[in-house]
């Protein structure tokens, strides 16, 4: 027996709410990566992409807890479908407190404009159609620049070996990206002697 809303039985209106999201061209996914070291798990990185029409949001969330401590790493990110950048922010959070910040939104038609957690701005011209929240969801077959929504600027991107790729950051160090049938399974950062290691979390749903 079907429980009753307003007369029309639930199953009826599952069925309109599906129709109304395929309609709208909305599409999701998911995926989660646990965040380890030496010690073993000390967090886990959340990502999601949605596809409203031509309108890609690409939202990641790193959180790491250790004694006394709780970080986050948070970035938002617009794209269009054509990989064209419309905005995006990046904050870093210590307790919940903000440490670190950068925002780009448009300038004008052909400029976008950086502000930093000092409220500096500064204008750029962003000539790469592929990004640091992109890696998690596609290969860079092809790509020698990855723009950082948090340092405002491309990153030299190597390619290792197959399926296998390094992004050279601003100090030196850099982070390994792993990848199978084009889906990053892995990431390992290098800091200095220290290795983070990013690993990919089964049977997440998506939509």
């Amino acid at each position: 027996m079907n429980f009753i809303i307003n007369k029309y039985p639930v199953k009826i209106l599952l069925i309109l709410l599906l129709a109304t999201f395929a309609a709208s061209g909305l599409k999701a996914q998911h995926h989660e990566y646990d965040i380890v070291i030496w010690l073993g798990k000390i967090g886990k990185l959340h990502i999601s992409q949605e596809q409203q029409d031509s309108l890609i949001t690409i939202e990641t969330n790193s959180e790491v807890k250790i004694p006394f401590y709780k970080i986050n790493w948070i970035t938002t990110v617009k794209l269009e479908e054509d990989g064209k950048y419309l905005e995006s922010h990046y904050r870093q959070l210590l307790n919940g407190k903000r440490r670190e910040f950068t925002e780009i939104k448009p300038f004008n038609d052909s400029l976008m404009q950086v502000v930093d957690d000092q409220g500096r701005a500064s204008q750029i011209q962003i000539r790469t159609p592929f990004y640091v929240s992109k890696l998690y969801f596609e290969e860079p077959v092809g790509e020698e620049y990855i723009f950082s929504e948090r340092f405002a600027k491309p990153l030299k991107l190597v390619k290792k070996g197959e399926g296998h790729y390094r992004l050279l950051l601003p100090d030196d160090n850099y982070i390994d990206y792993f990848y199978e049938n084009g889906f990053c399974k892995m990431a390992e950062a290098i800091n200095g002697h220290k290795t983070v290691k990013l690993v990919y979390v089964e049977n997440v749903k998506n939509n």
